[in-house]
């Protein structure tokens, strides 16, 4: 997807530390966090949308699975979820990140996998972040008068500003490159 040319989870600092600062919580329950996403930059947001329309996905847009315009794009937003510090392996949400599906709402679920979608919300909320209940594991962090950044993850990638959606790219005869690899940075 264009933007995410490494891997690499960025935020604002402001929000970064808060979230440093729920890890430090969570740590003597024997619990940590797993990031999948944090900033996105505009160009990986028009892609998702790009990929809606090829798909003939826009309902997931009307429904509010993917966004027109992204808090990731202001890196105040993260996805993640609870890890056991132990064995590494996250605890069992009910569905998986970025599941497009009623049984993502966070309260929709019951026992212990409502439990630990609570949990997570509760100690998020404490520091700051806002849960989105259309998905568990989404939080943006309040910050006001941020604005949306179109920052490339890799050196290899156009700068800000720079990139241009493929000719194309929403019709449904679009074919996106399949051997692409990035070249080194200098």
């Amino acid at each position: 997807m264009p933007g995410y040319g490494v891997n690499g989870a960025w935020m604002r600092k402001e929000a970064a530390l808060a979230l440093g600062r729920v890890q430090s919580e969570l740590q003597p329950q024997g619990l940590g966090l797993l990031v999948y996403d944090a900033y996105r930059p505009i160009r990986a947001t028009k892609a998702m949308m790009a990929w809606a329309r090829r798909a003939g996905k826009w309902n997931l847009i009307k429904q509010g699975y993917i966004a027109t315009r992204s808090r990731h794009n202001h890196g105040i937003a993260v996805d993640l979820t609870l890890v056991s510090l132990d064995t590494g392996i996250p605890l069992d949400m009910g569905t998986p990140w970025d599941a497009f599906h009623e049984r993502s709402h966070t309260r929709n679920a019951s026992g212990s996998i409502l439990k630990s979608r609570l949990k997570l919300e509760r100690i998020m909320k404490k520091h700051g972040f806002r849960p989105y209940k259309k998905e568990w594991w989404h939080f943006n962090f309040s910050i006001k008068k941020t604005k949306p950044r179109d920052v490339p993850y890799a050196c290899f990638e156009p700068e800000e500003g720079a990139w241009l959606a493929p000719k194309n790219w929403e019709d449904s005869t679009y074919k996106a490159e399949k051997n692409w690899k990035p070249h080194p940075c200098k």
